[in-house]
């Protein structure tokens, strides 16, 4: 493939997986590595968007497996025409666009044949182990009884429709009740919020669970439940990755702390990966002799503390410092540093509106 590229006048480049492959959802986590590789590239040639040649028969086979695995209705959504790409945070900026979903796979071979083009076909698709060829021979089964399981595929669209307008509607829903602070915690108004309706308010938290924990995968059902139980009964509480403190109407939405300093049974985790610190944070670069680090309950190298006056004690151990000779050079979002030396760039919002609104973030939403 790389040498068709060529003769058509482009660059090909063949990624390869290199390192242990797991012995069991080795599909999963194989396409956790194609993601990963694609996304590598992309950001090393400075691409922001990716087509990827997902047919409507492989949407078919998505929305089956994600009912068959006991999924809501907003799995049947299946795969969406383009949204961002899973990795994180070395996938941030990158679009991935599907511009085939609505072609089957017998009709993308065809266009392939009237050109005498080839193409390659994937060893694994012959291999029943794995669930999503034997939900492929299925369908040739229910085919051939008279029933169009590119109904499927159909049903995806309609209901991406709705996934797209609650999203819409819970970004709506932000302006107003949401504030993004540049340090890295977010300010709610928890009674506007617990007058919204419960699954846009839920869609909301989720985004912002994510945007806010700087993980990579969405908050799960218990977690949510956790920290909207915890809104609604205005008390604290923690789940995944985030910790939520209300207290009369404003309720704060910060980084676990437990989750950056570390606990008696889990040690830190390393949190600067590349140029991101704990996944919320760009840094570039670095200079030679600074540190990023959380700030620590001992406030270690800074001389005042009434910078910290706007920020909940709760999330302060867990705030961003660039250290330089045990000094505090920055804390991003309440001192700058010299951009002549770095640039730090807070990504919980940007996260926060492509979660919600692939497309991009309003010019109205709220930070600080």
């Amino acid at each position: 493939m790389a040498g068709r590229a060529a003769e058509l006048g482009h660059a090909g480049e063949v990624l390869s997986w290199t390192g242990p492959k797991p012995d069991s959802g080795v599909q999963a986590a194989a396409r956790d590595a194609r993601h990963r590789l694609l996304a590598a590239a992309c950001r090393k040639a400075g691409l922001a968007d990716l087509m990827l040649a997902h047919t409507q028969d492989d949407q078919t086979e998505t929305v089956w497996m994600r009912l068959a695995a006991g999924g809501g209705w907003r799995g049947c959504a299946g795969m969406a025409p383009a949204g961002p790409s899973p990795v994180w945070p070395g996938g941030r900026g990158l679009r991935l666009l599907r511009p085939l979903l609505e072609t089957s796979r017998a009709d993308l071979r065809n266009w392939l044949r009237e050109r005498g083009e080839d193409w390659v076909e994937d060893p694994s698709n012959s291999d029943r182990r794995h669930a999503r060829i034997r939900i492929r021979e299925a369908m040739g089964g229910y085919r051939a009884a008279g029933f169009d399981p590119s109904r499927f595929a159909r049903l995806a669209r309609e209901i991406r429709h709705l996934v797209e307008a609650e999203g819409r509607a819970a970004l709506n829903l932000a302006r107003g009740t949401v504030v993004v602070h540049g340090w890295g915690g977010a300010e709610l108004d928890a009674p506007a919020l617990q007058a919204a309706r419960p699954a846009i308010r839920r869609r909301l938290l989720e985004a912002l669970m994510l945007a806010v924990s700087g993980q990579e995968r969405l908050p799960g059902a218990h977690a949510i439940d956790r920290i909207e139980g915890a809104l609604s009964g205005r008390r604290t509480a923690t789940a995944g990755g985030v910790l939520l403190t209300a207290s009369g109407g404003t309720a704060w939405l910060v980084r676990d702390p437990g989750a950056v300093l570390g606990r008696v049974d889990r040690p830190a985790p390393p949190a600067l990966a590349g140029d991101v610190w704990d996944g919320r944070f760009a840094i570039a670069p670095l200079p030679d002799g600074w540190h990023a680090e959380p700030l620590g309950r001992s406030y270690d190298g800074l001389d005042c503390r009434a910078i910290l006056d706007g920020v909940p004690g709760i999330a302060r151990s867990g705030l961003l410092a660039l250290r330089r000779k045990g000094e505090i050079a920055a804390l991003p979002g309440l001192t700058d540093a010299d951009r002549s030396e770095v640039t730090i760039t807070p990504l919980l919002e940007h996260r926060f509106c492509t979660r919600l609104v692939p497309g991009g973030a309003p010019p109205w939403f709220d930070t600080k």
